[in-house]
């Protein structure tokens, strides 16, 4: 309850008036002769400055607390404020705004008057509660949790254990979320002693006893699994039963935690009772029948797995991730014919990735056929899928229950690409759609020759609907081998044959591939081709590709007044970024780095959450080796954008859910500029690993790191692929950058 400060002048006046009110009502009633009507209160002295301030803050109170009631929570506001003003030390009037600001979403004000309310009454565990749950809110944790602790201090709160169970939990939350769980532990242990009273609640008004007990229960399994964590085994256990004893309905579930807890002591008899207890539920998830199959193995039982899982199954006819297992379970006993019959059986009924992964793990362990068998099901399926009318029959599920599982399973597909590549030179009857699958899974392994094969023979048999599918990915597969050559051959020969292809995808390949080759006044006359072809919307990418092509022709002053006219010809603000992005890359590659940074700020300003831009100024600034704190954080920002943009995209979890290596560079780059190596050595390993890491500049930074490291060997390695990627890449081999790893590999190949 809310303390209100002791007025004893206003009080007096109240009561003298009520006094004064029942006594004339009386009298009139009896009527009493006027003599006896009581005189006019009479202060004995006149009121002092601070009494009256005292009487006009309560009245503001009494005041704010009426329009409170009525939901007039402004008027209710202002004149608590005006109480608090009048009377400073009136801690009421104070603490009464508090649940207002929070209830208009004004938390800082909020957090104001709660830090005025305790420098007061630093003996309010009230307040301390509900400024926790503001800090908390804001993310200060540090001060949250330091809330708590003085509040759970103060004397008056072993008067209230309803709220001190609910802030022992809270706190105990904030030690989960630091991941202190020694912490959170003793915490959990104060919430469940006074939850483990739940009469003394009840008649709080906390809630009923089930929830109560429900609570406890739900508090001493938190505690077993930190116990769990910490490996002490024997309080866990402890922890665990008591939970148990709350609540025996949930007596099956936690037989699950403490299988898991025997099994991790070794004792794996205990372990097997306890997860047969749970599997009498018959659990939707495998991962209690996984535990069991483990404890069997460990106590050498192995020849029980298979039947009892056959059992297991039949009384939960429909558990597809059971019937899985016992396939799986087939396989591994070597009971092919078994494994694959149900596997078969299961894609059937429900196609998922989970069953084709394990039908296509059998095939390949077959030493007679291995993944042909795979091929050849894959093929027919997908040529089923394609001919499907309708709505989506069983075959367009199975093609993509397959698609799914050899995506996610690396080692299949490169073994699916191996066999397609032996199948196609001797199999005329590769679909399309294999030989386009296989195209796709080479390229994303990295089998750049495979893959290219594979979108040669796609494109001899595309129809008009893939055409273009096909060639965008030849492209890709030519550029990432370097073959500017046979890009160019591939684009020429797209203008003359393409049946549905857009024309503008083969002008912007020619010019690309012209200007790799040095060929500029060619790459320029296929640029202004395509634009010549395009629409509005497209006319301008070939504008943007016109000034690329110039800056790699060293054409600069060109190129930085042809990006000047295009920012001044923008129809919108995303076209103004989209040129000023490009003008930074024209001013940097002039090293006129002061506008290229100008340039990047003022697209920040109106775009701050562009990841590119974020990346691409912290990477400047780190390569001047100025700004390196801010460059740090602008670099993370960007990674950590790009990671949320593939999220909204749905790639997350996915094999195609990899960083980017620019930006995984730049961290590693900034983080070698702030002199921290062995962290820079970690982030430019990892970008050089990655699919779009092989890049010249990226080789030269991570040799930078090993030379600084003294692993010279290393250091010399990264040089030289360095400067092989340099000389594939015919337009950056004259290029600075080039001759200054020349010289480092020259200074390494001296020691």
């Amino acid at each position: 309850m809310f303390r209100v400060k002791q007025f004893p002048s206003a009080f007096g006046f109240l009561l003298a008036g009520m006094a004064g009110w029942l006594l004339a009502a009386s009298g009139a009633q009896a009527q009493q002769a006027v003599e006896d009507i009581p005189k006019p209160f009479v202060l004995k002295r006149p009121l002092t400055r601070q009494e009256v301030s005292e009487r006009d803050s309560l009245k503001q109170y009494a005041l704010g607390l009426l329009c409170e009631r009525e939901d007039r929570l402004l008027e209710a506001l202002k004149a608590f404020q005006e109480a608090a003003r009048l009377d400073p030390e009136a801690v009421a009037a104070l603490k009464a705004q508090i649940p207002i600001f929070l209830a208009l979403d004004r938390v800082q004000e909020a957090v104001t008057a709660v830090e005025k309310t305790l420098r007061l009454d630093p003996a309010d565990h009230e307040t301390w509660f509900v400024g926790a749950r503001v800090y908390k809110s804001l993310g200060k944790y540090k001060e949250a949790g330091n809330a708590l602790r003085r509040g759970l201090d103060a004397p008056g709160i072993k008067e209230r254990p309803e709220v001190a169970q609910q802030m022992y939990l809270d706190l105990a939350g904030l030690h989960e979320a630091a991941d202190e769980l020694p912490q959170a532990v003793v915490a959990l242990t104060k919430a469940a002693e006074l939850l483990d009273h739940p009469d003394v609640l009840v008649d709080l008004g906390v809630a009923n006893r089930d929830a109560i007990v429900g609570r406890a229960a739900h508090t001493y399994e938190r505690i077993g699994h930190h116990l769990a964590k910490l490996k002490k085994y024997d309080e866990a256990h402890k922890a665990y039963l008591q939970a148990q004893e709350r609540r025996p309905e949930s007596a099956g579930r936690l037989s699950y935690n403490l299988a898991q807890l025997c099994k991790e002591q070794g004792k794996f008899e205990d372990a097997l009772t306890y997860v047969d207890s749970y599997l009498r539920f018959q659990p939707i998830g495998v991962e209690a029948y996984e535990m069991k199959i483990g404890v069997l193995e460990k106590l050498k039982r192995t020849a029980q797995i298979a039947p009892w899982l056959e059992t297991a199954s039949k009384n939960d006819p429909h558990n597809t991730g059971l019937k899985v297992l016992l396939a799986k379970e087939y396989a591994r006993g070597k009971q092919t014919a078994k494994a694959e019959t149900l596997y078969k059986s299961l894609a059937g009924e429900s196609p998922n990735a989970d069953i084709y992964r394990g039908l296509f793990r059998l095939y390949k362990s077959d030493p007679q056929w291995g993944t042909v068998q795979t091929l050849g099901l894959l093929n027919k399926t997908l040529d089923q899928a394609s001919k499907a009318e309708g709505p989506p029959g069983p075959a367009v599920q199975q093609a993509k229950a397959m698609i799914a599982a050899l995506r996610d399973d690396g080692e299949l597909a490169k073994d699916l690409v191996a066999a397609g590549l032996k199948q196609a030179d001797v199999d005329e009857n590769l679909r399309f759609e294999t030989l386009h699958l296989l195209a796709v899974l080479a390229d994303k392994h990295r089998k750049t020759e495979e893959a290219e094969k594979f979108y040669r023979k796609a494109l001899a048999d595309a129809s008009p609907a893939s055409e273009a599918l096909v060639y965008s990915g030849l492209f890709r597969t030519l550029w990432k081998a370097h073959k500017y050559s046979d890009v160019l051959l591939l684009a020429r020969d797209g203008l003359k044959r393409s049946r549905a292809t857009n024309r503008l995808l083969f002008f912007n390949e020619q010019a690309k591939a012209l200007a790799r080759l040095q060929r500029f006044d060619e790459a320029l006359r296929a640029a202004g081709e395509g634009a010549e072809l395009a629409g509005d919307n497209d006319k301008l990418s070939f504008r943007h590709l016109r000034v690329r092509i110039l800056v790699q022709a060293e054409k600069h002053e060109e190129a930085e007044a042809e990006a000047k006219a295009l920012l001044k010809e923008s129809n919108s603000p995303g076209e103004a970024i989209e040129v000023r992005y490009l003008l930074s890359n024209v001013y940097s590659a002039q090293r006129k780095m002061a506008q290229a940074e100008a340039q990047l700020e003022i697209i920040l300003q109106a775009d701050p959450n562009n990841a590119t831009v974020n990346n691409d100024l912290g990477y400047i600034w780190a390569d001047q080796n100025k700004h390196l704190e801010r460059s740090e954080e602008m670099i993370r920002k960007a990674i950590d954008l790009d990671r949320r943009n593939r999220k909204l995209r749905g790639v997350s979890g996915t094999e195609d859910d990899l960083d980017n290596a620019a930006y995984v560079d730049s961290l590693g780059w900034v983080l070698f500029r702030r002199g921290k190596i062995d962290e820079a050595r970690i982030e430019l390993e990892k970008a050089v690993a990655l699919p779009d890491g092989d890049e010249p500049v990226l080789w030269d930074h991570l040799g930078d790191v090993y030379y600084r490291l003294r692993l010279l060997d290393r250091a010399r390695s990264a040089w030289q692929r360095s400067i092989h990627l340099y000389e594939q890449e015919k337009r950056r081999k004259m290029d600075e950058r080039y001759h200054e790893v020349q010289r480092k590999l020259k200074l390494v190949n001296s020691q």
